[in-house]
């Protein structure tokens, strides 16, 4: 009982830090040095969730899902990081489309594996991943 606490707690407190990460960031991007500001919060991201950004977006959809699995990642946390990608891509995607690209392709990758994680459709996961495609269209 006391180590499914710790585990839920360890959940929530992950949750937390993601949620921290994602209000920071639109902060950050407006400092005029977006590259600066993704910069940092993939580093908050890889030094207070273990989640590697530049990890993630080169891997395999299958990879990509143990990968979150293995950071036991709800379909809540994939939500946000999936926001923090989109938001993220759209911010470079002037100065470096290819980037913004696979920002944008992990997003909606990442909206994939939280429908199948949870069993369930999602109709807001379906509009969010609507929407990165139509924002993915923009950089072809």
């Amino acid at each position: 009982m006391e180590q499914r606490d710790l585990l839920k707690d360890q959940i929530e407190q992950l949750g937390k830090v993601l949620a921290k990460i994602l209000s920071d960031f639109p902060g950050l991007k407006s400092s005029n040095n977006v590259a600066r500001g993704i910069e940092i919060s993939n580093e908050r991201l890889q030094n207070e969730a273990n989640i590697n950004i530049d990890k993630l977006i080169t891997l395999h959809k299958a990879e990509l899902a143990e990968y979150v699995k293995n950071r036991k990642l709800t379909e809540g946390h994939l939500e946000t990081l999936s926001e923090y990608l989109k938001e993220a891509g759209k911010a470079i995607a002037e100065s470096n489309k290819n980037e913004a690209q696979s920002y944008l392709a992990k997003a909606i990758e990442l909206l994939d594996i939280a429908d199948e994680t949870s069993k369930t459709m999602s109709f807001d996961r379906v509009n969010k991943k609507n929407k990165i495609k139509t924002v993915l269209q923009e950089y072809i």
